[in-house]
């Protein structure tokens, strides 16, 4: 029943986030169209989403991930919405403001998913720092 459960966060998830999903991985492939640094930021974009698909196959599992991705999913997730906005951007004077704006969207539109790769980092970290102490 665990794995029912799970599974049936990952879709709900998934469908509620499906818009800022597809439009993220719509910026990612336009990007790389521009300039070889948008590429970078749709390839950081599409790692991410790697990333998370992985962290939720595992969680559905119950199987922790390894260190690695959780971390450098992080990583990415955060760069990418940071940087996506700077790229070939259209608006003259991009500044500091836009990109929190830019990046508070791309959370709105993913919300679901991004609360849910909160949960799954910490139960992967959680996970791998009981696998090496085996204190848990």
């Amino acid at each position: 029943m665990k794995t029912a459960g799970r599974i049936a966060v990952v879709a709900i998830c998934y469908l509620l986030s499906s818009y800022g999903i597809l439009i993220s991985l719509m910026l990612a492939g336009l990007s790389g169209i521009q300039s070889v640094s948008g590429a970078l930021v749709g390839l950081i974009i599409l790692f991410a989403w790697l990333c998370h698909v992985v962290m939720s196959m595992n969680w559905v599992l119950d199987k922790p991930a390894t260190k690695w991705v959780p971390v450098y999913g992080t990583l990415a997730g955060i760069l990418g919405l940071v940087l996506w906005p700077m790229v070939g951007s259209t608006i003259g004077n991009f500044d500091m403001e836009d990109m929190f704006h830019a990046a508070v969207m791309g959370i709105v539109f993913t919300l679901p998913c991004v609360l849910l790769a909160i949960h799954l980092v910490r139960f992967h970290l959680r996970a791998q720092s009981c696998r090496d102490s085996s204190s848990c």
